[in-house]
């Protein structure tokens, strides 16, 4: 008799490519499918996804049914209970969440399943509203939130203690750690020499590097003013930022205000963000907010000496000495001096793989710990 996998439903992946996309991809990857397989919850609307043509390849379901609210409130109100009534492989719902959000585990709990998981990966929402009534609104809708999220999950993950603190202080967790693959971002001096020709760099320009969205939580623009003082200090220098999103059009103004079109290359979002860590020779991002940043964690596997916001990254994304922060208050100059000196100091090129395998960052080991929960907790009534 053949044992079918159990079915985890996970909630949060975009048309677009981010920490999250990545992070349950890289779980994904790992999974004995034969004991778990996940389906994905989506928007009715939504487009294909970033790894849609991978996620069918392996068996996954994408499942475009939620309707929101602002489309129809009886729809979005029946959808759920519809989907989860014709589909009773599904065991367990897990929500990875940027924001306070856990309406979808309401229905999957009156549908009697039994795992109903709540993962935060990020410290703060942006939501500024100047308007009272609005601002008002807002906060009655936060308090109804913060009753979704105390009542329906059965579980609270967080990829850090701050992410946990952000979206469900006082609750006890479980720490699920950002893992990568180790092998596949383990600094490589043939990869790096290839990758540096490709960008048609010289092998004495120093590259500063930045992988993320272009979007305000990043604080690309800031990047650009610390990048401007530091190239004045540092002319054989290039900043690579690898990624896309809203503020672009802004980013390239910027440039060109700056006189740093010949120093600076967009290179959009890429598939070979691993071979271009190893292109690089720092990795700075700004950002303003961040629950972990798994971005950290590859870039020092590469052996790059990494610049992160203090008070904004957690500690846990230190892996090794080459993780450092500075505060964002102490504005771009003081970025750009700290860089120099970070890069003047910095220890001689290599992988750090073995300290990501001790600091619990390995995908392999990760992807076993959740599969091993799944298995232990999923249920349906």
């Amino acid at each position: 008799m053949t044992t079918q996998p159990i079915h985890i439903l996970q909630w949060g992946m975009t048309t677009g490519l981010g920490g999250i996309e990545t992070f349950i991809m890289n779980v994904y990857r790992h999974m004995d499918r034969t004991k778990v397989q996940f389906d994905f919850l989506q928007d009715y609307h939504d487009g294909p996804l970033h790894f849609e043509n991978e996620i069918q390849s392996m068996g996954g379901n994408i499942c475009r049914v939620l309707v929101p609210q602002r489309d129809s409130l009886i729809r979005s109100r029946t959808c759920l209970p519809r989907f989860f009534q014709q589909h009773p492989e599904i065991m367990g719902v897990h929500m990875h969440a940027n924001f306070p959000y856990a309406l979808p585990l309401k229905y999957a709990q009156r549908a009697g399943i039994g795992l109903r998981i709540l993962h935060s990966h990020n410290i703060e929402e942006y939501q500024h509203h100047e308007n009272p009534l609005r601002a008002l609104l807002w906060d009655m809708r936060g308090q109804a939130i913060a009753k979704d999220i105390d009542r329906y999950p059965t579980h609270y993950f967080a990829c850090s203690d701050l992410a946990a603190n952000f979206m469900f202080p006082n609750k006890p967790y479980t720490w699920i750690r950002n893992g990568i693959d180790r092998a596949q971002f383990a600094y490589n001096a043939a990869a790096r020499e290839k990758a540096r020709r490709e960008l048609k760099l010289s092998d004495h320009t120093t590259v500063i590097g930045f992988c993320g969205g272009f979007r305000p939580q990043k604080n690309p623009l800031f990047l650009l003013d610390m990048f401007e003082r530091y190239h004045a200090i540092h002319p054989d220098s290039v900043l690579v930022m690898v990624g896309d999103g809203p503020l672009r059009d802004e980013i390239e103004c910027r440039i060109v205000e700056k006189n740093l079109d010949g120093c600076v290359q967009l290179l959009g979002q890429r598939s070979d963000v691993a071979e271009l860590y190893q292109a690089m020779d720092a990795f700075v991002l700004p950002s303003v907010a961040e629950g972990l940043g798994i971005v950290y964690i590859e870039a020092q596997c590469a052996g790059l000496p990494c610049l992160g916001s203090a008070d904004v990254v957690p500690e846990s994304a230190r892996v090794c000495d080459l993780m450092h922060f500075e505060r964002l208050g102490n504005g771009p100059d003081a970025w750009a001096t700290r860089l120099d000196d970070i890069l003047k100091h910095a220890p001689e090129r290599r992988s750090r793989s073995s300290e990501v395998k001790v600091a619990g960052y390995e995908m392999s080991d990760v992807a076993a710990q959740l599969q091993e929960f799944y298995v232990r907790n999923a249920k349906r009534s």
